[in-house]
């Protein structure tokens, strides 16, 4: 790595899943090799078009082709009829082939889409349904239950949305991630107070009741979705939102992101009981609070956390490589070095790969928002992998 910066690695030493000091890592501000806004808020604005663009997630479709669904509304909360739309996206020449809204209703907030492809090659987007109510004097978003649209010829077209069932007595407002293995599907997925115990967010003395992140699986032979385990109890009854997995072995890596402002790495066996876990944010400097929407991805053997993340009280799109033994981050880059701009909004994120040439291409798709901008941007940066791993 050619680094714009160096700091002097720290060891690091695993007992028994915690870190007996705090390392400083490598770290480097990469410049993209190029940037694009895939979807410019300036255009909806014109058009008198709902214009706050934001949260994509982006699964392959056909050849040279990424679907890409977004949220279109008109604020970050709070906004009733903010739509779910989906761009399909050619990455051969960077245009954008079709665009389409699947899911909006006049009254309630459709968005935080998350892809997942069945074992089957079956497509579907799980979609954060929201309506907004009055909690204890105060607008808030309440979970209505997530709903989903499927489609069988890769992303051309989708079926009407329709309500997730509840699995095994419980509903779900949020799906995080979702991972296909043999015939089975796994997903990590939230439920809210409002909807398991049919409560406010709040206690009667005001202190927040949070939600619950467990991890489901769903058996496309038999039709059938299970619970398998409630991972804020498992991982030492600690509160956690955004979360994510990738196949290690039999089992998973999980990462979350506490409400603790904590980003943590778990490793689980098959039935997601853990065997190992590491605290990112106690455990490295560079590393000052969670890491936002955190994505996990292998590459060339080695594993990588995506999203993002606070370094100087700043907000910042970083990567970061981790040991896949320990846990621990091994070094770090900044991927939007935006010096004369202050993010006020932004960085959720997801990735692919390009070949150009004799150069491997790494591409994100995230949104983003400046102090100098009323709505956030969809964009595109690309990197030269070997600028970045």
């Amino acid at each position: 790595m050619n680094y714009a910066f160096n700091i002097a690695v720290a060891v690091l030493v695993l007992a028994g899943g915690s870190a007996v000091s705090q390392a400083q890592i490598p770290v480097q501000v990469v410049t993209p090799t190029a940037e694009q806004v895939v979807l410019d808020a300036d255009s909806f604005v014109n058009a008198g078009e709902m214009a706050y663009l934001a949260f994509p997630a982006l699964i392959a479709g056909d050849q040279d082709e990424v679907l890409i669904s977004y949220k279109r509304g008109r604020s970050h909360a709070n906004d009733a009829g903010a739509l779910l739309e989906v761009v399909r996206f050619n990455t051969a020449d960077n245009r954008i082939e079709s665009r389409e809204a699947i899911g909006g209703e006049p009254e309630l907030i459709f968005q935080m889409g998350e892809w997942a492809r069945f074992p089957s090659g079956t497509l579907a987007n799980f979609v954060d349904v929201q309506q907004v109510v009055k909690d204890r004097g105060r607008s808030q978003n309440h979970r209505t239950g997530v709903q989903f649209a499927v489609s069988r010829d890769n992303g051309k077209t989708f079926f009407k949305m329709q309500l997730l069932p509840a699995i095994d007595g419980k509903e779900y407002g949020y799906v995080f991630d979702c991972l296909p293995v043999a015939d089975r599907l796994y997903v990590l997925a939230m439920t809210f107070p409002e909807q398991t115990e049919r409560k406010t967010k709040f206690s009667e003395d005001g202190k927040r009741i949070f939600g619950t992140v467990v991890a489901l699986v769903y058996d496309e032979q038999d039709d059938k979705w299970s619970h398998v385990r409630d991972l804020n109890q498992e991982f030492g009854n600690i509160n956690i939102n955004e979360s994510c997995l990738i196949a290690d072995g039999e089992g998973f890596i999980v990462a979350t992101r506490g409400y603790d402002n904590k980003a943590r790495l778990h490793r689980v066996d098959q039935e997601f009981r853990e065997l190992q876990s590491f605290d990112l944010t106690a455990s490295t400097k560079e590393i000052e609070s969670h890491v936002g929407r955190p994505r996990l991805f292998e590459k060339d053997g080695r594993l990588y956390l995506l999203g993002r993340s606070f370094r100087h009280g700043k907000m910042e799109l970083a990567l970061f490589r981790i040991n896949k033994k320990t846990l621990a981050a091994e070094q770090g880059a900044i991927l939007d070095p935006l010096s004369d701009s202050t993010i006020t909004d932004g960085y959720y994120a997801m990735h692919y790969f390009r070949n150009n040439g004799d150069a491997e291409r790494f591409n994100v798709v995230t949104y983003r928002r400046t102090n100098k901008q009323k709505h956030p941007d969809i964009i595109r940066l690309e990197f030269n992998w070997s600028d970045v791993r």
